[in-house]
């Protein structure tokens, strides 16, 4: 499915007076929905990452490891792992303003914790840890647009 077919798929869905639309093809599937909050998964289909590992750096996956980096001999010896935005969207730390947020520097998080929400085309689309582990840093302000593949956290 081209980029253009897929912007044509939402637009009709957005005329509809569906709730739900399911649609599925050779290698993946969307499903689109109004009104809930949906958990957007971190891991990804196989053709994605088989594409992916051709793609630049920085599209590379969306949980991936800091690389050692040399500079005039000296070795960066910071070891971490990002979690990136697996889609375009405005991202926020907390379910509201008035919350607290999802997480923090120093929180400890479990595989499927919620770490942030994107806001792509008025949908909620909550964002979740594939792994366990320790937040480093917070890469991205509150209300910010992200890019897809934008790290998001620094986490070991």
């Amino acid at each position: 499915m081209q980029f253009e077919e897929l912007k044509e798929l939402i637009a009709i869905f957005e005329k509809s007076d569906m709730n739900d639309m399911k649609v599925h093809f050779d290698n993946a599937s969307i499903h689109l929905s109004r009104g809930k909050c949906q958990t957007v998964p971190v891991n990804m289909h196989k053709s994605v990452l088989e594409a992916e590992k051709t793609s630049p750096p920085d599209r590379a996956g969306l949980l991936v490891e800091e690389e050692k980096k040399e500079s005039e001999g000296n070795v960066n010896t910071t070891d971490g792992k990002y979690i990136k935005a697996p889609i375009v969207g405005t991202f926020y730390q907390a379910a509201s303003p008035e919350k607290p947020p999802y997480v923090n520097v120093g929180d400890k998080v479990k595989k499927g914790d919620i770490v942030c929400i994107i806001e792509a085309m008025k949908f909620m689309n909550e964002i979740t840890s594939e792994e366990d582990g320790e937040i480093l840093e917070v890469l991205v302000k509150d209300g910010e647009f992200v890019e897809f593949g934008a790290p998001l956290f620094r986490f070991k």
